[in-house]
């Protein structure tokens, strides 16, 4: 007797078996509700990859803001690295401006034939010369701060090429990901095109309402007396419908329609 209800079941199902979501219940079922189960189970199919294909592009840029923090990281210590050459830089200039000026005063200082130019001249050397050793010991300490600030950038940079090769295959698999998703609901949507031309206009009409205005879930199973959509018992009427089996039967609170397994 049960292979003969589940025989009479599945010859009035218009699709292939391999479109069936789930096993079929084996209590009776109006065909018009099993073309429906089937549609809303590529519904949420549909809609569970248009979510997964709408939230890529978040993806993509959350890894990217990791990768911005990196680039970040590598500013800041390359910016300390620039910082300190350019200082050793500027004490260069000022100590070779020095020497020059040394180099001008002692010529001219061999070149007069007066004393006191020549002592005040030689002063004036004397005091570049302190001038030119002091900017070299401030040099030679900028040097020794330039070693220590070189490893910083050394290591951002390492960390920013692992996060970034870390984030161009997450990209890429991303990418890749959003072909398959696309790809994937060109065929769900060919096969729902295929599916709706064979429903009666009016209780497809009623579906694509109860989709709009529940969710995901038009169709649900009635379980131990209570509904699969807004888990409320349902009253003794709307048992009997469902066994009598002659049209579709809504569940009174929140009016989804009803599918019993026996």
């Amino acid at each position: 007797m049960r292979d003969e209800k589940l025989a009479s079941v599945l010859s009035l199902i218009p699709y292939p078996l391999s479109l069936i979501p789930y096993p079929l219940p084996l209590f009776p079922m109006l065909p018009v509700v099993q073309q429906l189960l089937v549609l809303q189970e590529r519904d949420q199919r549909i809609r569970s990859l248009q979510r997964d294909l709408k939230e890529i592009p978040n993806l993509k840029i959350r890894a990217a803001t990791r990768l911005a923090d990196d680039e970040a990281a590598v500013a800041v210590a390359r910016a300390r690295v620039l910082e300190v050459e350019l200082a050793i830089k500027n004490l260069d200039l000022d100590a070779q401006t020095r020497r020059n000026t040394i180099v001008r005063l002692k010529d001219q200082q061999f070149a007069t034939r007066k004393n006191e130019e020549f002592r005040v001249m030689g002063l004036e050397i004397v005091r570049y010369e302190k001038d030119v050793h002091d900017l070299e010991d401030k040099e030679i300490e900028l040097m020794e701060k330039l070693e220590s600030v070189k490893p910083e950038l050394v290591t951002a940079l390492a960390k920013l090429a692992a996060t970034k090769k870390l984030v161009d295959e997450e990209v890429a698999e991303l990418t890749e990901r959003t072909k398959h998703i696309e790809a994937r609901l060109v065929d769900l949507t060919t096969e729902r095109v295929t599916m709706v031309q064979s429903i009666d206009p009016s209780p497809f009409g009623m579906y694509e309402r109860l989709m709009k205005t529940k969710g995901d879930s038009a169709i649900v199973m009635l379980e131990n007396g209570i509904c699969g959509g807004c888990h409320v018992r349902v009253v003794s009427g709307t048992m009997n419908s469902l066994k009598l089996n002659e049209a579709i039967t809504y569940c009174e609170q929140c009016g989804r329609v009803l599918f019993i397994e026996g």
